[in-house]
């Protein structure tokens, strides 16, 4: 059995294994960066490497350093950075070391999605049309594009986790399309190289776990629907995959099986296949640990991390087919460090989390956390299990609404919400469901709910006035006896301007409303959390104003500013949604743009943004590419066509 393992990677898959390391006996050691020192699963390692720079986990030769120098005699490369990259894998053999995985030449073979292709269309699999060899030559991507046909999806032949993934559904827009994912699969996996296939509209994502030992053997552990997916992003995944018929089901599972002994499979793996009626096509395999291993455990009572460590120690598989079983269902949402209402921009900061819900939680963090710019935005995982899909799914939604934090945003209220819904409660969603639900739709303005908690916050009723003493003299300025209304306060949220009127009270409660057409809603205080109609509301004050948290979101609020200026406006800014680095500018100064043209790219947490013209005019460019960029740093300045000269 393995003794002492290096765990090359870092966050909540790093903590996963360290908590099977720790049961079976085995040591193990940790690697780190700046952002990584304060995280929990390093304080049972009898060894903890520090490595420079936020890109040191994709750093081969410093990480074989690493388990040499420590005396491991094993890595495991967890899931993401160099997972599926067989150089990787070749260099800790190359030094004597086991490598928890499969060998490097099914790594390669697998990792490349083109030829991936061609081995399971060998083996009797059913495969998408798309190209069979993986390139970072635009041009040779372009030509393929129009023999596939569109629409098409642009994936990393190097990677997976829906980095650098795009649909694309005409020839417009295919070569920046391109270059923009062979950027993005560069900074995530060290490969720039793509693969185009045949985009299938309106199926399901199916995967099935495998697993094969040295001695041929090669098993199942039934299957996963990872069909709730934001930009190629999967968000909920559950197990087993429901609504599927038992022959289809079957069928899919015998495929899998079927590659895993093509390839002569060693360690955990992955099939993922599409699913549209009761058709399934192959789309690619991972060669590792996914993300969501963990409702494969719930529902098989297996550790797949243990089974790992196992099979690389040359041990045979645990258990055979017969013996491996399903009970019960199991679904886990991811939690992202976005705001569901501004484009699901990636939001870093500090995170305080108050109250963890009574389920599995994956993470690797207790109680703070600091999200930056130079990783991916999932922070944590709730997993639900049980006895049927519906107590399941409400277990899920029900620990969203438990799970209490101070900071940023997540995206657990969309989540929550879409737990709920009537066409996955059916099992009816494909693919591109999430991206269908519209978050502005489904809640209301959070930005709205935060003003109108402040204003009733202030202006709550005692018993001495029929307005709150709560608010600073200088601040009843409020009041205006002429207006129908009791009052009226300006409040800035996020920058955002707002009008509150207050009506009037109703018992413990302040009638507010944001106009005089709107019919505005009573909110109850209640200590830190205002209850917005019948939606809570954390209210917590700060310095300069307050700090909110509606449906998952977290918004500023203060008194609103008012300030005249002089002169002719220049136009509006174009600013930074967010922290991260410029790595794309299409224009330079003095170019004419028109409204809606692409102006710029920036990146952080391994996705970019696009910036664009808010109307047309004359640009001013104050960046330069490779430049790190702060929020709402004025990026570009475009000065309207009608006062250029």
């Amino acid at each position: 059995m393995i003794s002492t393992v290096l765990i090359a990677n870092r966050g909540e898959v790093a903590a996963r294994i360290a908590r099977t390391c720790d049961r079976l006996g085995i040591d193990y050691v940790t690697v780190s960066v700046d952002e990584d020192r304060d995280l929990t699963y390093h304080a049972g390692a009898v060894a903890t490497v520090r490595l420079p720079g936020a890109s040191a986990h994709l750093d081969a030769a410093a990480l074989v350093r690493a388990a040499v120098e420590t005396g491991c005699d094993a890595v495991h490369p967890g899931y993401g950075f160099l997972s599926e990259n067989a150089d990787f894998a070749r260099a800790v053999r190359a030094a004597g070391l086991v490598f928890v995985g499969p060998s490097s030449r099914v790594i390669e073979t697998m990792a490349d999605k083109a030829s991936a292709l061609r081995v399971m269309a060998d083996a009797g699999v059913p495969v998408l049309p798309g190209t069979r060899e993986a390139t970072d030559d635009l041009d040779a991507l372009v030509r393929a594009a129009d023999d596939i046909g569109y629409p098409l999806i642009v994936k990393p032949a190097g990677g997976g986790g829906g980095k650098g993934m795009s649909v694309v559904r005409s020839r417009d827009g295919l070569r920046e399309s391109l270059a923009s994912a062979s950027r993005t699969a560069t900074a995530a996996f060290a490969d720039g190289r793509l693969h185009l296939e045949r985009y299938v509209e309106h199926a399901r994502h199916i995967e099935v776990q495998v697993f094969g030992d040295e001695f041929g053997t090669a098993v199942h552990l039934f299957d996963r629907d990872c069909s709730l997916q934001r930009r190629h992003q999967k968000v909920i995944e559950e197990a087993p995959a429901p609504n599927i018929p038992e022959s289809v089901r079957r069928a899919i599972f015998d495929a899998a099986v079927r590659g895993a002994r093509a390839l002569q499979y060693v360690g955990a793996g992955t099939f993922e296949f599409l699913l549209v009626g009761e058709e399934f096509f192959f789309i690619e395999m991972n060669t590792r640990l996914q993300v969501e291993h963990t409702v494969t455990e719930e529902i098989t009572g297996i550790d797949l991390v243990e089974w790992q460590l196992r099979v690389a120690s040359g041990d045979p598989l645990p258990a055979a087919q017969r013996d491996i079983t399903a009970v019960g269902a199991s679904v886990q949402v991811r939690v992202y460090a976005e705001d569901p209402f501004r484009s699901f921009l990636p939001c870093p900061g500090e995170l305080t989390v108050t109250h963890w819900p009574n389920v599995r939680v994956e993470r690797a963090f207790d109680r703070q956390l600091r999200v930056t710019g130079a990783f991916d935005p999932m922070i944590a995982k709730l997993v639900a299990t049980g006895a049927t899909r519906d107590e399941a799914l409400a277990a899920a939604r029900a620990a969203c609404a438990q799970l209490r934090w101070t900071g940023i945003s997540t995206n657990l209220g969309f989540v929550g919400h879409v737990l709920g819904t009537p066409v996955l409660a059916t099992a009816e969603h494909d693919t591109a469901y999430l991206d269908r639900i519209d978050p502005a739709e489904a809640f209301a303005d959070p930005d709205l709910l935060s003003a109108f908690a402040v204003a009733a916050t202030v202006t709550a009723p005692d018993r001495a006035t029929p307005w709150s003493t709560g608010a600073p003299v200088g601040d009843r300025a409020w009041l205006d006896p002429a207006d129908h209304d009791l009052g009226r306060i300006d409040l800035s949220v996020d920058g955002r301007p707002f009008t509150i009127r207050v009506n009037g009270y109703d018992g413990a409660g302040v009638r507010v409303r944001a106009d005089t057409a709107n019919p505005g809603v009573v909110c109850v205080p209640g200590g830190e959390t205002v209850t917005v109609g019948s939606l809570p509301c954390a209210v917590r004050r700060t310095g300069a104003g307050w700090l909110c948290q509606v449906a998952g979101v977290a918004r500023e609020v203060r008194y609103a500013e008012h300030r005249s200026y002089g002169g002719t406006a220049a136009g509006p800014e174009i600013r930074s949604p967010m922290p991260g680095t410029v790595v794309r500018l299409h224009v330079e100064s003095g170019a004419h743009v028109e409204r809606g043209q692409l102006l710029g790219v920036v990146e952080a947490m391994k996705m970019e943004h696009e910036l664009t013209a808010t109307h047309p005019g004359i640009v001013t460019v104050t960046a330069t590419e490779g430049a790190v960029v702060t929020t709402d740093q004025p990026i570009f300045l475009i000065e309207d066509r009608s006062v250029a000269r």
